[in-house]
């Protein structure tokens, strides 16, 4: 049991470590992005980043969010699984890329793109979906240095090339250059993890057309794809009603303070990667007392990510960006908290997971991805853009609150510390509220971060000491 949330702990620092530097080369040349694009060209990348993402569900089913169930319930043929979990999604991809070219003639005028950029965009949208596929695959045996290589080349080689195609190929259609350096390398990575796939399900002889292997899949997945849809809305329709409603350079802006605020949502997602897999082993174990213990201090990781993020993220939109984006600023305070409700409502929703009640969670996003377009259609008509961050915040909230009742629902074990996790969320709340009256005093937010994050850690002493005696001891243990 040790040994398995030791692996846990050292494949989440891995990934959350590997995760921040390769979105670091991301932030590093936002300032270059951010005065190379205006904001309009900037605003259409987000929107082609937008589609982007929102297809990328359709297109691959959601096949990936099936196989870490099916490592448990297909204990002895978990490989050939894999394999005919991907051949099904090839299958779904050469349909949705037929159906959009016999379709485009019909209706020019609805399409965002033109046809090359459609099949690019289709492709490209598989290409993330396989790359998810082949993450999940990875994290399931926490082997996080071939994610890394695999991250490390889709990053680094997608912003080496938008910056050669804008300076040297599109230099007046700089949008286009910015989309097509950021699809063509994940594209390229993807159909080598395909062959890599491909090669062992042919060298192992697996049955690769297993019609029994897609039925569980599907009914999995299905649901899933209702979820992952209406969190993307979550994530990105804003962008979609801000453009409708206010102006594309009102998206640039927008897009420019999600970007920035992203860089929690990795973290979140880095070390959920190995924290859902543990979970799950302990979960088979019936070990409810161990999860509580270990969310104690994951929750008090948490709380500090947050407190020193938004008293941070303020500096870094003046460093990254020009002029044209410091009036958004303030939003990296609610679109942080919603990411924080994220790292909250992913406690329950691994028990939805575990027990494969997907119906659950595929309603639940649905109903506050409708939350979020019906208060966003008022607000922002109201009080602009900015209000969609709050919409955002507010849409989280009532998620991750129906997943704790459902989640309770399935399993009533005692698995999460509930007074913690209220104290946390009343604690942030306050924090929150100041940030915002001092966003603009640098000093006054640095202060209160240390002083908060000391507070904080001596209030949770005894969930702190056990994590102290712990990397003490593998101290004393490496000087040995």
């Amino acid at each position: 049991m040790a040994g398995s949330g030791n692996r846990a702990a050292k494949a989440g620092m891995a990934y959350t470590i590997g995760n921040v530097l390769l979105k670091g080369i991301s932030f590093l040349t936002l300032p270059i992005f951010s005065r190379i694009l205006t904001t309009e060209e900037f605003g259409f990348y987000n929107l082609y980043v937008s589609y982007e993402t929102i297809l990328t569900i359709f297109v691959g089913l959601c096949l990936y969010g099936s196989l870490r169930t099916a490592k448990y319930d297909y204990r002895n043929e978990f490989d050939s699984y894999v394999s005919s979990t991907l051949v099904l999604s090839g299958i779904v991809y050469l349909a949705f890329l037929i159906v959009g070219n016999i379709a485009y003639p019909f209706f020019p005028d609805q399409f965002e793109f033109n046809r090359i950029l459609l099949n690019i965009l289709i492709t490209h949208s598989y290409a993330m979906f396989v790359f998810q596929f082949y993450n999940t695959r990875l994290a399931l045996e926490f082997r996080y240095k071939e994610f890394l290589v695999a991250s490390g080349i889709n990053s680094i080689g997608g912003t080496v090339l938008s910056i050669f195609l804008i300076q040297v190929v599109f230099t007046t259609n700089k949008h286009i250059a910015r989309i097509y350096g950021y699809a063509i390398v994940p594209i390229m990575v993807a159909a080598v993890i395909w062959c890599i796939f491909f090669r062992k399900a042919v060298r192992n002889k697996d049955k690769i057309f297993n019609v029994k292997y897609w039925k569980y899949g599907l009914g999995i997945s299905l649901p899933l794809v209702v979820h992952t849809f209406s969190q993307q809305i979550l994530n990105q329709f804003d962008r979609i009603m801000i453009n409708t409603l206010v102006s594309v350079a009102a998206v640039g802006i927008y897009g420019f303070i999600q970007t920035i605020a992203s860089i929690l949502q990795i973290i979140v997602q880095s070390i959920d990667s190995a924290w859902s897999v543990w979970m799950y082993e302990q979960l088979d174990k019936k070990e409810y007392i161990q999860i509580k213990e270990k969310a104690k201090a994951y929750i008090l990781l948490m709380n500090i990510l947050y407190i020193g993020f938004v008293s941070l993220a303020p500096d870094v939109i003046h460093i990254a960006g020009t002029k044209d984006y410091y009036e958004g600023a303030s939003m990296v305070v609610p679109l942080s908290f919603a990411i924080y409700f994220i790292f909250l409502y992913s406690l329950p929703v691994h028990i939805e997971y575990f027990y494969k009640k997907t119906k659950f969670i595929a309603l639940g996003t649905s109903l506050a991805a409708v939350v979020n377009i019906v208060l966003n259609y008022f607000f922002i008509k109201q009080y602009g853009y900015i209000a969609s961050a709050w919409t955002t915040l507010a849409s989280y909230i009532l998620l991750f609150a129906f997943h704790w009742f459902i989640s309770k629902k399935i399993d009533n074990s005692p698995m999460f510390p509930v007074k913690m996790i209220t104290i946390s969320v009343v604690l942030l709340v306050v924090y929150s509220g100041w940030i915002l009256l001092v966003i603009d005093h640098m000093m006054l937010r640095w202060v209160s971060m240390v002083i908060f994050i000391i507070t904080m850690m001596c209030g949770c002493y005894r969930v702190v000491k056990p994590m102290l005696i712990m990397i003490l001891g593998r101290k004393e243990n490496s000087k040995k």
